[in-house]
């Protein structure tokens, strides 16, 4: 794949309104975010992991957001990129230069990767900001899976780690947007797969721990991370936990195994489709 290739996609998705739209929208989902967590504070005791500080507020405005905006924003990106281009017959044009469908593709997921990669960038950024003006700092915080209390001087490590997770986890439900919006003959389509998806990856931990209870089937807890959503929603604090309670290493494994699994089987998946000949006939 060119270097000229790779430009002229992350061109075209800023030649796209939305794309702005939803960079410029970053800070007011941190403001909307530092509201309610300065609500919830009210209720909740200041020992609690629940509870925002200074310190703390990056990580938790990304749990607040991390399952519904950002996978959301991946969803949308990709389909305008792939599915609508289709549709209008842009990628025609693109393919009667000199490149093949599968480099076409590549730049496709490369420049979707570094736009998102901004948008974590300047949502921590903007979060760490919010978090110093609207919460208060203290030395000491408790985390989640945490037995101990964690310095504020730790918190910039723990951070880095967990938007680099969350992100890793984006991109893995990104290559399934991927093949979704390869598929699709319309945006439509395309939309309402990737929501379908997510929906599914939501309900399955809650359908599988039912079952394993009321049915007495006695599988392992951890294959509810098997969902995408669920590591984003617990298996990630989890990975980075230091609780005697659970088994942090083994969660990270699987984890990671997951979003491999599901970054190769998609990603490839979406390369053989994108690349057959009669697809752009």
């Amino acid at each position: 794949m060119s270097r000229s290739l790779f430009l002229s996609e992350w061109e075209r998705m800023w030649k796209r309104k939305i794309t702005w739209l939803f960079l410029i929208a970053m800070p007011a989902v941190v403001a909307a975010t530092a509201k309610y967590y300065a609500g919830h504070n009210l209720g909740t005791p200041p020992a609690s992991p629940e509870y925002t500080w200074a310190g703390n507020f990056p990580v938790m405005a990304l749990i607040e957001q991390l399952i519904v905006v950002f996978n959301v924003i991946s969803l949308v990106l990709l389909t305008l990129s792939v599915t609508e281009e289709y549709r209008s017959g842009q990628i025609r044009m693109v393919m009667l230069r000199s490149f093949t469908a599968g480099q076409l593709l590549r730049a496709k997921w490369l420049a979707h990767t570094a736009v998102m990669a901004l948008y974590f960038t300047v949502y921590l950024l903007f979060s760490g900001v919010a978090g110093l003006l609207f919460f208060k700092s203290h030395d000491y915080m408790q985390l989640f899976y945490y037995d101990h209390t964690v310095r504020v001087s730790g918190m910039l490590g723990y951070t880095l780690m967990y938007y680099a997770i969350a992100f890793m986890t984006v991109l893995a439900l990104g290559s399934v947007f991927m093949a979704a919006a390869v598929i699709s003959r319309t945006t439509t389509g395309a939309v309402g797969l990737g929501l379908g998806f997510l929906l599914c990856s939501l309900g399955f931990p809650l359908i599988y721990q039912l079952a394993n209870r009321v049915g007495g089937l006695g599988m392992p807890a951890m294959l509810k991370y098997l969902s995408l959503t669920e590591i984003q929603y617990s298996g990630i604090a989890v990975m980075l936990g230091q609780a005697q309670a659970v088994n942090s290493g083994a969660v990270a494994l699987a984890a990671l195994l997951v979003c491999a699994l599901y970054a190769a089987v998609f990603g490839v998946g979406s390369l053989l489709v994108f690349s057959k000949s009669d697809r752009w006939m």
